[in-house]
């Protein structure tokens, strides 16, 4: 499994070279605003991956069938818990926040610019399906890999008032660094070996998940380029979708 770990990190340096980071995020001539403009775009993946947690990558405890790295991934799904109420209170302090009709809200969230963070939990959901515990944890730690990758270039990044933000901020890279999967320990004493078919595997899915990934953040990169005000972005997302309504439906 180390081995599997060192691909990891090898294609997590490798991702680290995406324009996202050297465009937007290492961008220091930006205000932080700009420069985190995207985030609007992650809510509907940040709020999935809290789902992929729960009802994907976690298996009951009861189950006979659990083992080593399964205790790790439920371990690791329950720390994640809490993380996506950071960035629903960091969505105000960057402006993001509107008050809009439910319907409106749901308009925004399934429509076409934010199409890129659905879709990846939908992928990953699909990858995760039927795979051995090994290459879910390799998943997983390539998820963690890229969280963490964004959240230390997120750091410094502050808005008007001054500060960082929760979510999009060290607060959330410190959170992360700190996950017991991530653990010294556990890396260099508790993995079982993995064979060389099943090493093959593992990297394979380790593929899947960065290649995933680059072309999220290459739509992140897009959205914040694009759209300068949030709210003008959310009445141009609802007149789209209202837009396609039939004729015969529009009016009611």
């Amino acid at each position: 499994m180390q081995e599997v770990l060192d691909y990891i990190e090898k294609q997590r340096r490798r991702y680290e070279r995406h324009d996202f980071f050297a465009q937007l995020l290492a961008n220091e001539s930006l205000p932080g605003e700009k420069r985190l403009a995207w985030a609007p775009s992650v809510v509907p993946f940040i709020m999935g991956y809290s789902d992929l947690n729960k009802y994907v990558f976690r298996k009951d405890e009861g189950d006979a069938k659990i083992d080593h790295l399964q205790v790790l991934l439920n371990a690791h799904t329950y720390e994640e818990d809490f993380h996506w109420q950071w960035m629903l209170n960091d969505l105000t302090r960057l402006g993001a926040d509107s008050r809009m009709p439910l319907s409106d809200a749901a308009r925004v969230l399934w429509g076409a610019d934010f199409k890129h963070s659905r879709r990846l939990c939908l992928e990953l959901a699909a990858l995760a399906s039927g795979s051995p515990t090994y290459v879910v944890f390799a998943m997983v730690e390539s998820i963690e890999a890229v969280s963490i990758t964004i959240f230390e270039h997120c750091q410094g990044i502050t808005v008007q008032d001054g500060q960082e933000c929760e979510f999009f901020g060290t607060k959330h890279y410190n959170a992360e660094a700190s996950h017991s999967i991530k653990s010294p320990e556990i890396a260099q004493s508790n993995l079982p070996a993995l064979d060389a078919a099943q090493r093959k595997e593992s990297k394979l899915m380790v593929d899947k998940v960065f290649a995933r990934f680059d072309d999220w953040s290459s739509s992140l990169l897009r959205f914040a380029t694009e759209n300068e005000e949030h709210h003008l972005t959310y009445e141009r997302m609802v007149r789209q979708s209202k837009a396609l309504l039939p004729a015969t439906h529009a009016a009611i």
